[in-house]
C-alpha cells in the first residue's frame, strides 16, 4: 500500500508526547506572537494618539517578542514541524531584530524616511506569526 506522507507527519503512526508537546506549544507561541503584535500596534497608537507614556511599555514589550521565535524555533524542531517553519521561524526572528534598528538607524544616517519601514515590518512580523500558526495548527491536527 502507498501512503503519502505530509511535511507534518513522521515515520510512525503513533504520535509522540514531545512532538505533540513541541506542536502545540509551537501553535500557542505563533499565536500569542501574532496577538502581541497587535498589542504592539496599539500601544504605538497609544503613545502617537494619546501620551508619551505608552512608548515605554511598546519598547519593552518589543524586546521581550525578541524571544518568542527563539522558543518557536525550539518548539517546531521538537514537533517536527518541517524545515519550513524553522527556516519562517528564523525570519520571523531576523525581522524582529530588525525592527529595532528601523526606528533609529534612518535618522541617523540621514534617511529618517526609512523609519517608515518600521509599520510596514510589523505587518510582515503579523502575517508569518499567522502564517506559523496555521502551520502548527495542521501539525497539531496531523496528531488527532
Amino acid at each position: 500500500m502507498n501512503t503519502v506522507q505530509s511535511p507534518l507527519s513522521s515515520s510512525s503512526q503513533v504520535s509522540s508526547p514531545l512532538r505533540r508537546f513541541g506542536r502545540r506549544g509551537a501553535l500557542v507561541l505563533s499565536s500569542l506572537l501574532a496577538l502581541s503584535v497587535l498589542l504592539e500596534v496599539f500601544l504605538a497608537g497609544g503613545g502617537i494618539f494619546t501620551s508619551s507614556s505608552w512608548w515605554p511599555l511598546h519598547i519593552i514589550l518589543g524586546l521581550v517578542l525578541t524571544l518568542f521565535p527563539i522558543v518557536f524555533l525550539l518548539l517546531a524542531w521538537m514537533g517536527q514541524l518541517g524545515r519550513e517553519s524553522v527556516w519562517l521561524g528564523v525570519l520571523t526572528l531576523l525581522l524582529i531584530i530588525l525592527q529595532s534598528f528601523l526606528v533609529e538607524i534612518p535618522r541617523r544616517i540621514g534617511l529618517p524616511i526609512l523609519s517608515a519601514l518600521h509599520p510596514v515590518n510589523a505587518v510582515v512580523i503579523f502575517g508569518l506569526a499567522v502564517f506559523l500558526a496555521q502551520r502548527a495548527w495542521h501539525g497539531v491536527r496531523s496528531d488527532r
